[in-house]
């Protein structure tokens, strides 16, 4: 069968824009006013409370004095982390909405940064400019990550760190989750009181119902395009995930991998059982199969 895909190739990076251009990642964390300090606070105090092992990482290295490059940075988040540790920084992100409020939340906490809107597969920085590079949860949402890897390392200074988050391919999320419960779950949707029930147990009824049309309008897809949707959002038109091997490969020959890990299993994608798990459990599911496959490597 001919695998359907929403976007062809030379589509894609448009289509990626345009996604993250509407729906900067966490934009719609909080329902405070956006844009203001308060909107930027409990952003923050959600990520870290559910994600916090991203803080711990951010603490591993000394940033102070450095130049940074984040590649990707939402709302700002992490690029206030940064700067509050001392680094000199920049952010790029390929959509001009995610530009805007991270500008905005830099400026509500009076913090300097410069960031600007740039492609990372074709980045205008000089050869060698940072000290190292930041990418939470991006990689993985570039269709040509293999010349993002490129830029990256010219970039970067010999010796250089870069820090990257990317799906984990052997995680819970992927494996059982999205490869096995959604493509099951998605035809009990349809059934009567189905996304009433699932909407009153925590689950986001709007993204439910978005999965329903297109199973309706598109039936069955692809496993690359079934990932992306079950990923980001429904409409979400990019995403992939990486084993340790995979990750391995893609830096390969420029960049030497100090530590590779995996963390993060988040109990809110399981409704009621996983609100009854215990922390111990949680931790002990993040280490061993978590979505989150995290990498420090240096310049080669």
């Amino acid at each position: 069968m001919e695998q359907r895909v929403t976007s062809t190739p030379d589509e894609l990076p448009a289509a990626v824009q345009q996604y993250w251009d509407a729906r900067p990642c966490d934009s719609d964390a909080s329902p405070l006013p956006r844009g203001s300090r308060s909107y930027f606070a409990e952003i923050e105090k959600e990520r870290y409370a559910h994600q916090g092992h991203v803080l711990k990482l951010l603490s591993e290295i000394d940033w102070r004095g450095k130049r940074v490059l984040e590649i990707g940075s939402g709302v700002g988040t992490d690029a206030r982390q940064l700067i509050a540790r001392g680094a000199d920084y920049d952010g790029i992100n390929l959509d001009e909405g995610s530009n805007t409020l991270t500008r905005r939340a830099l400026a509500a906490f009076a913090l300097t940064g410069r960031v600007q809107a740039m492609d990372a597969t074709a980045m205008r920085f000089a050869d060698a400019t940072f000290d190292a590079v930041y990418s939470f949860g991006v990689l993985h949402h570039i269709p040509d990550v293999e010349r993002a890897v490129r830029e990256i390392h010219r970039v970067l200074k010999d010796d250089g760190l870069l820090l990257l988050m990317v799906y984990n391919r052997s995680s819970i999320n992927y494996q059982l989750e999205i490869r096995l419960l959604r493509r099951w779950g998605v035809r009990l949707l349809s059934l009567p009181g189905a996304i009433p029930v699932l909407s009153r147990w925590g689950f986001p009824r709007e993204k439910l119902e978005r999965h329903l049309e297109l199973f309706r309008t598109l039936g069955s897809l692809s496993d690359e395009e079934w990932l992306s949707r079950n990923t980001d959002g429904p409409d979400n038109p990019y995403s992939r995930v990486y084993s340790r091997a995979e990750v391995e490969e893609l830096l390969a020959g420029r960049f030497r991998i100090l530590r590779q890990q995996v963390c993060f299993f988040d109990p809110r994608h399981w409704g009621p059982p996983g609100r009854l798990l215990p922390r111990p459990i949680i931790r002990f599911l993040g280490r061993r199969c978590g979505w989150h496959r995290i990498a420090l490597a240096q310049r080669l």
